[in-house]
């Protein structure tokens, strides 16, 4: 399809295009790279883990302080996302901001080779988790503000796939150079790597459109629709009203979130994201011991922590294919009803391999599902001038649930509460979870006229304006 001019003048209608026109090469293209860039954050988020043994004995750090690092970059991520989001949305620009979160992670892993104390490396990865943090949830904005309308939560759940893909690659890597050098030449060759893709994608990827325009910086909104769509003789682009965003350009974009019209939207996607995130991480974490407590043996609990990850891979891809075919709420109900069946069913069956197994992977699938599903939520129902905001904070608070879960659940197991009693309580976190999500789409249809939302899936099938 080709660019939508406006009749009377070489005006660019971008929020139509996007809207209504089809995937080209040139967008195609960033897309791609805006995936790369998010299997980059999941392999750099997974290396240390590979080479923690061998570093701890190379620097003489026991291997229990190893919890104090990981937790470190966890809580880099945190503050990255909620610092740097709102910057992204009001002052520097997605992208910017988005290419120096890569780039600091990338010299920070180039930087954990060469570090010699416990302080050094609790330094250097905050910083690399502040990198992360920051950057993950603006490549995905920036993925759904690309993205035809039509192909737009597809493409957001891929996106999300990726992130494991990334974990999958720094394994592969690790093998690679398992053998042919120390450790630290892991470290070296993914931060540059890191480094290389950021420095490509900057010359390729554009600026978020509905930011320069709002920030009335016409001239570098024509270059990112050129990089978009290919060049054509246009002096001006056009965005929706409603798209961007209809507060003020000057308020700052928290403010908006916490403003009459959006706090209560906001505040319920924060406690699903902070449900599901707990949830997810409980059992990423507690799988295998809490199933040794139940009498399992080491390989087959370690079995089915295998299970968790391949249910996680294949429910958030298998999201992509539902979501794009069917009312986005149900599929996201009837998820959290069968997480919350399993998580019961577990809770039964925790001395039969088979069933744990099963019901595993069932558990990762529908909530790596919901999870995606919120994010696509989240990028649909606020404007585009707050949407990298919206996500950082969301996905930040969501990460204080993945931190306190695996805490919490180790002060249960010290007060010697039987597993059973933990994955029942875990059912009980989904189902806060899903009755979030039923006030969620309440608030929205209920909202007068949907003015408030004005991207969100409600909308465009009131109007008509629904993904075909």
């Amino acid at each position: 399809m080709e660019p939508a001019m406006t009749s009377a003048s070489t005006a660019f209608d971008y929020s139509g295009r996007i809207r209504e026109g089809g995937l080209v090469a040139r967008q195609a293209l960033v897309l791609v790279m805006l995936g790369l860039l998010v299997i980059f954050d999941g392999m750099d988020n997974q290396l240390l883990g590979l080479i923690a043994h061998d570093m701890g004995r190379d620097l003489d750090i026991p291997i229990s302080s190893f919890g104090m690092i990981f937790s470190s970059a966890f809580f880099g991520a945190i503050t990255g996302a909620l610092l740097l989001s709102p910057l992204a949305d009001h002052h520097l620009g997605r992208k910017r901001v988005a290419m120096l979160g890569m780039v600091l992670a990338g010299a920070c892993t180039i930087a954990t080779a060469y570090a010699e104390t416990l302080v050094q490396l609790l330094s250097i990865r905050f910083l690399t988790g502040f990198g992360l943090g920051a950057a993950l949830p603006i490549l995905i904005s920036l993925a759904s503000e690309f993205s035809p309308l039509r192909h737009s939560r597809l493409i957001v759940s891929l996106m999300l796939a990726f992130v494991p893909l990334g974990s999958a690659l720094a394994s592969i890597l690790a093998k690679l150079v398992a053998g042919h050098g120390p450790w630290s030449l892991l470290l070296v060759i993914a931060g540059i790597s890191t480094l290389v893709l950021t420095a490509g994608a900057a010359l390729l990827i554009p600026e978020s459109v509905t930011f320069l325009v709002r920030r009335r910086d016409h001239a570098r909104a024509i270059s990112s629709v050129h990089r978009l769509f290919g060049p054509s003789r246009i002096d001006a682009v056009l965005v929706d009203e409603d798209r961007a965003g209809g507060d003020r350009p000057d308020k700052q974009p928290l403010a908006q979130l916490l403003s009459a019209r959006f706090r209560k939207l906001t505040a319920l996607f924060w406690i699903a994201f902070l449900i599901d995130s707990a949830v997810l991480h409980l059992f990423l974490s507690w799988t295998p011991t809490l199933l040794i407590k139940s009498g399992l043996s080491s390989v087959e609990a370690v079995n089915a922590a295998a299970m968790f990850g391949l249910g996680g891979a294949i429910g958030t891809v298998g999201q992509a294919w539902l979501a794009s075919r069917f009312d986005i709420y149900r599929v996201m109900y009837v998820e959290i009803l069968v997480s919350i069946a399993a998580m019961l069913a577990l809770s039964m069956v925790v001395h039969e391999p088979d069933m744990v197994d099963a019901m595993t992977f069932i558990i990762a699938a529908t909530m790596c599902a919901f999870h995606t599903g919120l994010t696509n939520l989240v990028l649909e129902t606020f404007p585009e001038a707050v949407k990298a905001t919206a996500l950082g904070w969301a996905i930040g608070v969501g990460r204080f649930g993945a931190a306190g879960a695996p805490l919490l659940i180790g002060f249960l197991i010290a007060l010697k509460w039987h597993p059973s009693l933990l994955f029942i309580g875990a059912s009980f976190l989904g189902v806060i979870a899903g009755a979030a999500l039923i006030i969620v789409q309440l608030a929205v249809v209920r909202s007068a006229e949907l003015q408030s939302f004005p991207n969100h899936p409600e909308r465009r099938v009131k109007y008509g304006d629904a993904r075909r």
